[in-house]
């Protein structure tokens, strides 16, 4: 097993290095289906610990030469991002376990962030005016800085509301995202895409975001929802695919 420990939290070094011994045994559930996320306290501290699936075979093979593994991206994404001045959890470690040499499993921590989600939004985006218009100008700071998260849904984008009446947000699940340097516009409205496929609120949030940036407003719903369509498309392709190789095999 080899891991990477932030150095700020080289206090937890034993509880990371003993993590896939215990996992499944000890901690809170708070997520089990393709991956797992757990919380754990050690010496009184909340911690959170995502452990992601045991990959394909070829996937293994990349991930032990050639790629960084899920859990290594997420812990390097979270450094980057705080001085972007986008939050996310603080990344405390990165754990990667091997077999007969090649990549098996991969383990990441960070600290806690007991935050709700907006997902409020999508219940009651009028009756949530204040945070909707928050929460679409933090989608512009996100682009602007370059930053394209990889699963932009409601459940990982998550809120706090300051003293002042102001938002702060902070996102999470953060693996899978990329960064690029001053961002076209359709890298932009793709982005979107992920947030919700339910047309209406998608406009509503394509619409408020379109103003902020100066792009016309009909025109960068229409991209957005192409950019559903084509989604939608491929996954009941791939569900069908699914089916009929369930029905072949059964042959």
């Amino acid at each position: 097993m080899n891991y990477i420990l932030n150095p700020k939290y080289h206090h937890v070094g034993e509880f990371v290095s003993r993590i896939s011994e215990f996992y499944d045994s000890e901690g809170e559930m708070l997520y089990n289906k393709r991956n797992v996320v757990k919380r754990f306290y050690f010496n009184g501290e909340a911690l959170i610990v995502k452990r992601y699936k045991v990959p394909m075979w070829f996937q293994r093979i990349a991930y032990t030469f050639w790629r960084p593994s899920k859990a290594l991206r997420a812990y390097r994404f979270a450094l980057r991002l705080q001085p972007l001045g986008i939050d996310t959890p603080v990344p405390v470690a990165c754990i990667e376990v091997k077999r007969y040499g090649l990549f098996r499993q991969g383990y990441f921590v960070s600290t806690e962030c007991s935050d709700p989600d907006v997902k409020c939004l999508k219940e009651d985006p009028i009756g949530n005016e204040p945070l909707l218009n928050a929460y679409v100008q933090f989608l512009v700071k996100m682009h602007e800085a370059g930053f394209m998260h990889g699963d932009l849904n409601l459940s990982n984008v998550l809120y706090r509301q300051n003293p002042d009446g102001t938002y702060h947000f902070t996102v999470i699940d953060i693996n899978r995202s990329h960064y690029i340097h001053n961002p076209t516009r359709e890298q932009c409205l793709q982005n979107l895409m992920r947030i919700n496929r339910d047309r209406e609120f998608s406009r509503l949030i394509v619409s408020r975001y379109a103003e902020l940036r100066g792009w016309d407003v009909e025109s960068s719903v229409a991209t957005v929802s192409h950019a559903i369509d084509r989604y939608e498309r491929k996954r009941r392709a791939r569900k069908w695919s699914k089916i009929i190789l369930r029905t072949d095999k059964k042959k």
